[in-house]
């Protein structure tokens, strides 16, 4: 697996965070990317942050508020549709490793809807179903970096690197933690996929490391949709915890610039998933570095 994905500088790449199982919302975005391919004469990327699987099994009437829209976890149906979207789209289809992944393929096990995410996952698909998703998430990357600017990555860009070459030589085998909460404090795997938050020091540490000027991630859930945090950092919700009013996916002009966060406006780069249920206006929320 390539730790690092690097995409081309032209053409149109939309980004989708965290489904956590929602095949709805994967048949959504995969809609826009389709037509965006028409729209672009097929120059069009696609990129997942992580965490596509590990959902809700809860029935309606008993689903809070603050897990968003109802779903049913289709985990295993939407991995399958990943792989074959990715065959069927060959090199334009993109997903990057999160820290629910990561436990399927020797990181520590989620537990957020269940005792132990990952076995009952696996217990459900079974044992042939179960490696060929572990062959899928073996394809996933860190990070994504572009030329325009934007660097992408599961969780926060508190990762502690100087140089983009620390990233590549990451090691996600998991074997030399004494426990799985020791991926917590590791200086790189543990950040990329695991921190919630980075200090406006980190951030730029990590950026200048990645060439980049602004890094986009999910991981954490931003109710409004999305948050910007100083000049170069931006947190997105497409799917998970979030009202279909809200969810938004990020659509960049790789052939363009883009220097801080105020480059990305709302009605072009930060569009609604479902328009026809969006407010007259986007809102998000930001906050100080």
């Amino acid at each position: 697996m390539a730790r690092v994905l690097r995409l081309p500088d032209h053409g149109r790449l939309l980004v989708c965070t965290d489904l956590q199982g929602c095949l709805r919302d994967f048949e959504r975005i995969v809609q826009l990317f389709e037509q965006a391919l028409l729209d672009f004469q097929g120059d069009a990327h696609l990129l997942f942050t992580g965490d596509l699987i590990h959902g809700p099994h809860i029935d309606p009437e008993d689903w809070p508020d603050f897990l968003g829209e109802y779903y049913r976890d289709a985990s295993g149906d939407l991995m399958m549709a990943y792989a074959g979207l990715t065959a069927k789209y060959s090199g334009r289809v993109h997903a990057l490793l999160g820290n629910h992944e990561h436990g399927h393929i020797g990181g520590p096990h989620t537990a957020k809807f269940a005792a132990d995410e990952v076995a009952l996952l696996e217990q459900i698909l079974g044992p042939s179903a179960t490696a060929r998703m572990r062959s899928i998430i073996q394809t996933f990357a860190l990070a994504a970096v572009t030329r325009c600017g934007i660097v992408f990555t599961h969780g926060a860009p508190a990762a502690q690197i100087d140089s983009i070459a620390e990233l590549e030589a990451a090691d996600l085998s998991g074997a030399h933690y004494a426990s799985p909460l020791e991926v917590l404090d590791t200086p790189i795997v543990g950040k990329i996929l695991w921190a919630r938050s980075a200090t406006e020091a980190e951030a730029r540490r990590f950026l200048r490391a990645m060439n980049g000027n602004v890094a986009i991630y999910g991981h954490d859930v931003i109710p409004e949709g999305f948050e910007t945090i100083g000049d170069t950092q931006m947190v997105v919700s497409t799917s998970f915890g979030v009202f279909d009013t809200n969810k938004v996916y990020i659509s960049l002009d790789l052939g363009a610039k883009y220097r801080t966060v105020g480059d990305l406006r709302i009605g072009h780069e930060i569009l609604p998933l479902y328009p026809d249920k969006a407010p007259a206006r986007l809102g998000g929320r930001s906050r100080a570095s």
